[in-house]
């Protein structure tokens, strides 16, 4: 009886010691495969941030927003991004003018198939229709001088701001280097964006300005609820000359119908402004510009 005690407690023994090399043996399917293979993250600086700088001409379709430029290569579009010092070429080039400029193609941080295009350099390639006329109006007849300074107040800074004569049909006006005259179309517009736009026109002698209000509230009802500005509101203005000021505005844009003597001559002035970043500094380079209108 006790040697078969001792067989049983023996085999128990050896039965518990399996069980726990089993435990400590287990397969090697069952675990996670070793991973030795570190993953290949690029340190900083060893990946190049931008190309080397690529030079190419193209066509300038125009703004995408206010801080990328369209330009069509080889009739592509390809969109760019436009730094603060860049942007300063660009008033001087219109849409569908021909240009020269280089760019560099950035690396998008987590995005390896993606580059960013960023302009660094852009210049108008003049044509000979272009060297022949200003690109800021008519032939120039007046004596006024070619280039002066008009003083400005924009978001509250007040500055003098270099300005080009135009020459319209019997008058002339200066204009600032953002915005370009139209001669034929007697229009002042942004060159970033030409639906910021003043159209003048130059009155008879005998123009009626009853007869004037009562076609601009109608013109202006379309827009929104029409409001005229009395002599005393305009008194601290810009305009505060003005014979006549009548506005009315919505959510996308606000218009303006001015009248005003200038230089012995009656003028109207009709100001299409859309709701947008330009607007800041559009509408007191348009009132320092028509208040320089005088007889030619």
């Amino acid at each position: 009886m006790r040697n078969t005690m001792n067989i049983s407690a023996s085999f128990l023994v050896l039965l518990m010691g399996f069980s726990l090399v089993a435990c400590g043996n287990s397969s090697p399917s069952a675990q996670p495969p070793a991973n030795n293979t570190e993953e290949q993250t690029p340190a900083p600086g060893q990946q190049p941030e931008e190309s080397a700088v690529i030079e190419a001409e193209g066509i300038l379709t125009g703004w995408a927003d206010p801080h990328t430029v369209e330009i069509r290569v080889k009739e592509e579009p390809m969109s760019f991004q436009v730094g603060e010092e860049v942007q300063k070429s660009l008033d001087d080039i219109d849409d569908e003018d021909s240009v020269q400029f280089k760019y560099v193609e950035k690396a998008i941080e987590g995005d390896t198939t993606t580059k960013q295009l960023v302009l660094t350099e852009i210049i108008k390639v003049e044509s000979e229709e272009d060297s022949s006329s200003s690109n800021a109006g008519g032939n120039v007849t007046s004596d006024r001088p070619k280039t002066s300074e008009l003083e400005v107040t924009v978001e509250g800074m007040t500055e003098k701001r270099p300005v080009t004569l135009v020459q319209g049909k019997g008058y002339s006006l200066y204009v600032f280097e953002p915005m370009v005259y139209d001669a034929d179309d007697h229009e002042l517009t942004m060159k970033i964006d030409p639906d910021y736009e003043v159209e003048i026109e130059k009155l008879p002698s005998d123009y009626n300005l009853n007869e004037l209000k009562v076609d601009a509230r109608k013109e202006l009802s379309e827009t929104g609820k029409v409001k005229q500005l009395s002599k005393k509101e305009l008194s601290n203005g810009p305009m505060k000359d003005a014979e006549l000021f009548m506005m009315a505005q919505n959510n996308k844009k606000t218009e303006y119908f001015i009248v005003k003597e200038l230089d012995g001559n009656g003028f109207a002035f009709h100001i299409h402004a859309p709701v947008g970043e330009p607007s800041e500094g559009f509408l007191p380079m348009a009132y320092a510009s028509l208040n320089s209108i005088i007889n030619e």
